[in-house]
C-alpha cells in the first residue's frame, strides 16, 4: 500500500510552487484543521519521543487546548529529511512538511536558501530558518590508520585473549552520524561511507570494539556490522507494543540497554528476550548510557509521567544493585568509556547547555556557555573529547541559527571547539577501535593437539600460571571410539579437568605425562565406557600412577550417556538430547552443559536416530519437564523426543528445540540460545570429532563450540561471528592448518573485529604461549539461555 505521505516516484518536488506538496497526501490523514499548533512527531522524537503508537504522525493542541494526534503513515525519504529539520513547538509559525498541506501550509511559505559555511538548504517558515542537508555528499576522507592498544590483564583463568581492564584499550575510529542512514565521518565531519541506508535509522551506539552499531529503526532495535550488509533485528517494539529508544551497549558488549515505556530493559546483543533492568515504580527512566569497562549504567529519571518534574541523573551499579542519584536538574547523560566522568545537559536561561561531572559526584563543570541547545553527546574512546550535536547556535557573524555537530576537546584549562561538521547529520557516536584476539592451539598431530588443548587450559600441579585453571580430575576417552566421547566435555566441565584421548588397550605415554602434570596424587580419573572401550589395563595404569580410576559405563553408548549424566548430577536443571550416531550436535551440547562448571547441573543423553533407547527413555521418564528443561539439539533429537510417550510426564509439556540446516548452523543456534553474548568461542574442524572433543573440553566455561570447514570459514559460522562480534573478543582455533586453514582463521578474525587489522594472532604450539606474547586472560562467559524464544509445547 502506498504511503499517504509519499511524493510520487519520478516527479520533481515543486520548490517555490504554490501547488500543495505533495498532492498525494490527503488532508484527512493528519491533525484536524482545528489544531492551532501541530508539529510532526518525527521532528521532536529525539527530545519528546514518538507518538504512543510509535508511528509517524502529527501531535499538537486544538483550539480547546486538548491534545490531537493522528497517524499519517510512513513519509518519504525527502519529506522525512525536511521533517527532521523542522522547528520545535517554541518556534513561531507553522511547520511545512510533506503532511503540512493538512494544516493549510503551502510551498509559497518556503524558499530555498544557501549557506556557504555549510552548504545547507534552509526551510523558512514565518521568518525562521532551519538547515536541510542537500543530497550531494563528498567521498569519505581516509581516516588515519590507528593501532588499538592490547588489553593487559584480567581476572579470568585461561591464556590468549585480550579483555576489558581498568582503562580503555581502544583508539579513535570514525564518528557515526544519522544522515538518511548511518554515515561514517572523521572528526571534522568529512566522509560519506554508509553503515546503513535506512531513512528510519536513528540513535546509533557502538559496540565496545567498534565492530557493530546498534540503532533504532521504526519501533525496533537493530544492529549492523561496521562493514555494512544486512542488519540484525535484536528487539521488536512494534510486536510487543514498547517502542525502544536510546540503545547503548553494556559492559563487554554482550547486552544492549534501552528505554521503552518509561522503563529500562536489556536484551542480548545478538537478539533475544528483553528483561527489565530495574524494579518498576521508581519513576520515568530514560536515556541510558553504559560505560565500556564496568557494569554501571547512567540514566535520566523523571516523574512518573515523564513530564512536569525536573529530571536527575542516576547511576546503577549491576554488581551491587545500588542506584545513586549523581546530579539533579540534568538530562541526557553520557558516561565516558573509562567510567570516570559523565557529560549531561542542563537548561540555563532557556538553553540546553553541556556540563560534566566525575562519577564520584565531584568536579561538576560547565562546558558550554552560549545560546545553543546541545544534545546527543558521545565521548571519544580516550575519554578526553566529546562529539555533540547542537541546535540554534549563532553563526560567526552573529546570525541565527546553525544546527550541526562539533568536537569539543576537554583540558584542565578549558574547552576548545573544533570545526562544525559541514554536511549536517545528527546523533553523533564516536567509534572505539580495539584489537580482538585469535589463537591457534595445536600439536604435531590430532593426539598432540589434544594434549596441547589440555596444556592451554590447565595449570601444572604446584604452579600457578596466570590465566590457567587448576584441574581437580581428568576424563579419559578412547581415541578410536567417537560414540563414547560425545558427552565427555559435559563431565569434564562439572568435574574440572581435561578430556584426554588414549588407546583402548593402554595409556599412552603422552597422556600419562599430562595426568601427572595436571593432577595431584589421588585425584579421580574418569574412564568413559566399558572394558571393550577402555580396557582394564588402562584403569590399572591409572592406579599405578597414583590416581583413582572411576569407570562410567553402560551396555551401549546410550546407556553410557545416562551413566555420565548421573555422575554429573542426580537432579539436572537442563537435559540436552542429541543423536548418538553423529558427533556434531552432541559435542556442541556437551560444551554447553560443561560451561556451567562445577556448580552446573546440565547433562547430555543420546538418542538413537529417531527413537530413544530403553535406558534413555527410562532416564527421561524419571524427570519432571516442569522442573527440568529438556533441550533437543538437532532434528532427530526433536523427533525422538516428541514421538516417545513418557508415562510419568504430564499430557502437555514444554521443551526447547535447537535445530539448524547444517551442523554449523545447529552449533551456532545453540550458542545463541545458551550463551546469549559470549566473550569467547572455540572453532574446530567439522570433519574431526577428535578436534571437536579437544576444543569443547579446553574451552570449558569460556564459550561455545563452533564448527568450520577446513579450507574456508563456513557461512553459518561466519554469520554467527559477525552478528555476535559486539561481545566476542577472542576466538580459539583448535588444530593445525590441516584442520582449520589459515584463510579460514583469518576470515574468523576479521568476522569478530571492526576491521581486518583490528585483531591479533597468537600461536600456541603444544599449548604453550610464545615467549614474546603478552596475552591477557580469557574471561569466563556465564551461560544465559534464551529460554523464552525456544519454548515449545507438546501434547501427548
Amino acid at each position: 500500500m502506498r504511503s499517504p505521505c509519499r511524493w510520487p516516484r519520478g516527479r520533481k518536488r515543486p520548490w517555490g510552487s504554490s501547488t500543495a506538496w505533495p498532492p498525494t497526501c490527503p488532508t484527512t490523514t493528519c491533525c484536524p484543521a482545528s489544531a492551532a499548533t501541530c508539529w510532526p512527531v518525527s521532528a521532536v522524537r529525539r527530545r519528546r519521543g514518538r507518538s504512543s503508537s510509535g508511528r509517524w504522525g502529527w501531535r499538537g493542541t486544538n483550539g480547546s487546548g486538548s491534545c490531537c494526534e493522528r497517524s499519517c503513515g510512513r513519509c518519504s525519504h525527502d519529506e522525512r529529511r525536511i521533517i527532521r529539520r523542522t522547528p520545535f513547538p517554541s518556534w513561531s509559525g507553522t511547520v511545512y512538511s510533506g503532511a503540512a498541506a493538512a494544516a493549510g501550509v503551502t510551498p509559497s511559505a518556503v524558499r530555498q536558501h544557501s549557506d556557504t559555511r555549510g552548504g545547507y538548504i534552509h526551510v523558512r517558515s514565518s521568518g525562521s530558518t532551519r538547515p536541510v542537508r542537500p543530497a550531494a555528499r563528498r567521498r569519505l576522507v581516509a581516516l588515519t590508520a590507528v593501532t588499538a592498544l592490547a588489553a593487559g590483564t584480567a581476572t579470568a583463568l585461561a591464556p590468549g585473549a585480550s579483555a576489558d581492564v581498568a582503562g580503555w584499550p581502544a583508539t579513535d575510529g570514525a564518528i557515526a552520524v544519522v544522515n538518511d542512514g548511518i554515515t561514517l565521518v572523521d572528526t571534522e565531519g568529512a566522509g560519506s561511507a554508509y553503515v546503513t541506508r535506512g531513512s528510519d535509522d536513528e540513535a546509533p551506539a557502538w559496540a565496545p570494539d567498534g565492530s557493530r552499531v546498534v540503532f533504532e529503526q521504526a519501533g525496533t532495535l537493530r544492529t549492523a556490522s561496521v562493514a555494512g550488509g544486512a542488519s540484525t533485528l535484536v528487539y521488536d517494539g512494534v510486536y510487543n507494543g514498547r517502542s525502544p529508544s536510546h540503545p547503548t551497549y553494556w559492559g563487554s558488549g554482550s547486552r544492549i540497554v534501552f528505554s521503552a515505556a518509561k522503563k529500562l530493559y536489556y536484551v542480548p546483543s545478538a537478539g533475544g528476550t528483553a528483561t527489565a533492568l530495574l524494579p518498576s515504580g521508581a519513576g520515568c527512566d530514560t536515556h541510558p548510557s553504559a560505560a565500556a569497562v564496568s557494569g554501571v549504567v547512567a540514566f535520566q529519571r523523571g516523574g512518573a509521567s515523564c513530564s512536569g518534574t525536573t529530571p536527575s541523573i542516576v547511576l546503577y551499579d549491576a554488581a551491587t544493585g545500588r542506584q545513586t542519584t549523581l546530579v539533579t536538574d540534568a538530562a541526557a547523560p553520557a558516561l565516558s568509556p573509562d567510567g570516570t566522568r559523565l557529560a549531561f545537559v542542563r537548561r540555563v536561561d532557556g538553553h540546553a547547555q553541556l556540563f560534566s561531572v566525575n562519577t564520584d559526584g565531584t568536579g561538576e563543570r560547565r562546558l558550554t556557555q552560549d545560546t545553543a541547545d546541545y544534545d546527543s553527546v558521545s565521548w571519544a574512546p580516550a575519554s578526553d573529547r566529546l562529539v555533540v550535536h547542537f541546535d540554534h547556535k549563532e553563526t560567526e557573524t552573529g546570525g541565527c541559527c546553525m544546527t550541526g555537530n562539533v568536537v569539543l576537546t576537554l583540558t584542565a584549562d578549558g574547552v576548545s571547539e573544533g570545526t562544525v561538521f559541514p554536511y549536517g547529520g545528527r546523533s553523533p557516536a564516536w567509534q572505539p577501535l580495539r584489537k580482538n584476539g585469535v589463537g591457534r592451539v595445536w600439536g604435531a598431530d590430532v593426539y598432540g593437539s589434544n594434549i596441547a588443548a589440555s596444556r592451554w587450559t590447565w595449570n601444572t600441579v604446584g604452579q600457578s600460571e596466570a590465566g590457567l585453571k587448576n584441574a581437580s580430575s581428568a576424563v579419559l576417552v578412547s581415541r578410536d571410539s567417537q560414540a563414547y566421547a560425545l558427552t565427555s566435555p559435559a563431565l569434564a566441565g562439572k568435574k574440572g579437568g581435561p578430556v584426554l584421548l588414549t588407546s583402548a588397550t593402554s595409556l599412552s605415554s603422552a597422556v600419562q605425562t599430562e595426568l601427572k602434570r595436571v593432577l595431584k596424587p589421588g585425584a579421580p580419573v574418569y574412564l568413559v565406557g566399558g572394558t571393550s572401550i577402555l580396557s582394564s589395563a588402562v584403569a590399572s595404569k591409572v592406579t599405578s600412577l597414583g590416581f583413582t580410576p572411576k569407570r562410567l559405563a553402560g551396555t551401549s553408548r546410550y546407556s553410557t550417556s545416562v551413566a555420565v549424566a548421573k555422575a554429573i548430577t542426580s537432579a539436572p536443571t537442563h537435559v540436552f538430547l542429541a543423536t548418538g550416531t553423529d558427533y556434531h550436535s552432541a559435542l556442541a551440547a556437551a560444551s554447553a552443559a560443561g560451561a556451567l562448571g562445577k556448580s552446573g547441573k546440565a547433562v547430555v543423553v543420546l538418542n538413537e536416530g529417531n527413537k530413544l533407547t530403553t535406558s534413555v527413555k527410562s532416564y527421561l521418564n524419571g524427570l519432571d519437564p516442569r522442573e527440568t528443561l529438556v533441550i533437543p539439539v538437532g532434528g532427530s533429537a526433536k523427533y525422538a523426543l516428541t514421538h516417545t510417550t513418557f508415562s510419568h510426564w504430564p499430557s502437555t509439556y514444554t521443551y526447547y528445540p535447537v535445530t539448524g540446516s547444517t551442523h554449523e548452523a545447529t552449533a551456532a543456534a545453540l550458542a545463541r540460545f545458551w550463551w546469549g553474548g559470549p566473550r569467547n568461542a572455540a572453532l574446530a574442524s567439522v570433519d574431526s570429532w577428535r578436534g571437536g572433543t579437544s576444543a569443547a573440553a579446553a574451552m570449558n566455561v569460556y564459550g561455545p563450540l563452533l564448527w568450520t570447514k577446513v579450507d574456508a570459514l563456513s557461512a553459518d559460522t561466519k554469520s554467527y561471528l559477525v552478528k555476535g562480534a559486539a561481545s566476542l573478543t577472542y576466538l580459539a582455533v583448535f588444530g593445525g592448518t590441516g584442520s582449520v586453514s589459515t584463510p579460514a582463521l583469518n576470515s574468523a578474525g576479521g568476522a569478530i573485529s571492526a576491521a581486518g587489522d583490528q585483531w591479533g594472532y597468537t600461536p600456541f604450539y603444544n599449548g604453550l604461549e610464545p615467549t614474546a606474547a603478552n596475552s591477557g586472560a580469557l574471561a569466563a562467559t556465564k551461560a544465559s539461555p534464551g529460554i523464552a524464544a525456544l519454548r515449545t509445547t507438546a501434547t501427548r
